[in-house]
């Protein structure tokens, strides 16, 4: 081997050294009591400092699901429900401000964030909700518990109800001669099949499931927003509203943008109007610091956009 190849190989084996070193460092993180930002718009907690944290929930909201950004890694309510338990275990945080931009997902995702965000208000952690451009469905479902709940006026919000749907294309199979054999244990194993209708019995089975499911939603809004089962219900329809017809309705408490709720957050919690922010920094937005760029919602949306993923939690 001669020479020239000799030091380039060489050279390439001392970039790998130093990467995986960094890329240690890195995941590491930093001692919060003592470290300093090393470059410009990388804010480092400080140990003692209290604050506000921000926890974005947006896409369609899942238990869990492989990330189509990085192979391997997951996103979805269990890393939110992370997120929040480790911020209701931070003493110094004293407020959280769950942004959404959601339609809503599964109903049993949406508990599972639900009834973590009831436990950061028993530990007497105010919440906001700031909803973007939609936080209707299952995303209104984790706000209903919140202390605030505040809306841009153009958002879509509601679609407080439950669907299940399955297609039925009996005919078509008929059509082009294709039968399914079915070998099952219990007569209701196959229900939702797509190959043929469905039973009356099997109908009646579904209708029941979802009517238990809707009721639990009702209850929930009730619950958080102190309106009577009956009101909730009138609205409980599937319908859809604009953040100002839902603040006359009562399903939200004010209108304003992101940053309004931040300044909200910081009057709730006796912080000020200008509360500061604890970051306590995800594995993504590590890797996003890394290559040079600050972490912000700004950033988020543009990788939101073209990704349809809730970057801030990929990695968690």
């Amino acid at each position: 081997m001669d020479k020239r190849k000799l030091l380039t190989y060489g050279l390439l084996g001392l970039c790998a050294l130093a990467t995986i070193l960094g890329l240690i460092q890195l995941f590491k993180g930093p001692n919060t009591a003592t470290a300093k930002a090393d470059k410009p718009g990388l804010e480092i907690p400080k140990m003692g400092k209290s604050g506000i944290a921000v926890v974005y929930i947006y896409g369609d909201i899942y238990v869990e699901r492989q990330s189509s950004v990085f192979p391997g890694f997951m996103e979805g309510a269990d890393s939110i429900v992370d997120r929040l338990r480790k911020l209701g275990k931070n003493p110094n945080v004293k407020a959280v401000v769950l942004r959404i931009n959601s339609p809503g997902g599964s109903t049993g995702a949406s508990q599972e964030i639900y009834e973590e965000v009831k436990k950061l208000r028993a530990k007497n952690i105010k919440v906001i909700v700031s909803m973007g451009d939609v936080g209707a469905s299952g995303a209104y479902y984790i706000s209903c518990p919140a202390d605030k709940i505040i809306a841009n006026p153009s958002t879509i919000t509601g679609s407080i109800g439950v669907i299940f749907n399955f297609g039925n294309m009996e005919e078509l199979f008929k059509k082009i001669g294709v039968k399914f054999e079915v070998v099952k244990s219990g007569n209701n194993k196959d229900i939702g099949a797509f190959w043929r209708a469905p039973r009356a019995e099997e109908r009646k089975l579904l209708q029941g499931m979802i009517d238990n499911t809707y009721e639990q939603f009702v209850n929930a809004v009730a619950e958080g927003r102190k309106m009577p089962v009956e009101k909730v219900k009138e609205l409980a329809d599937g319908s859809i509203f604009t953040g100002e017809q839902a603040l006359k309705l009562g399903l939200v408490d004010q209108l304003g943008n992101f940053p309004d709720a931040i300044q909200e957050a910081g009057r709730m919690a006796g912080l000020g109007d200008d509360p500061y922010i604890i970051k306590d920094y995800s594995s993504a937005e590590k890797i996003w610091e890394m290559f040079g760029r600050k972490f912000d919602e700004g950033s988020l949306n543009k990788l939101v956009e073209k990704t349809s993923t809730r970057l801030a939690y990929i990695l968690e």
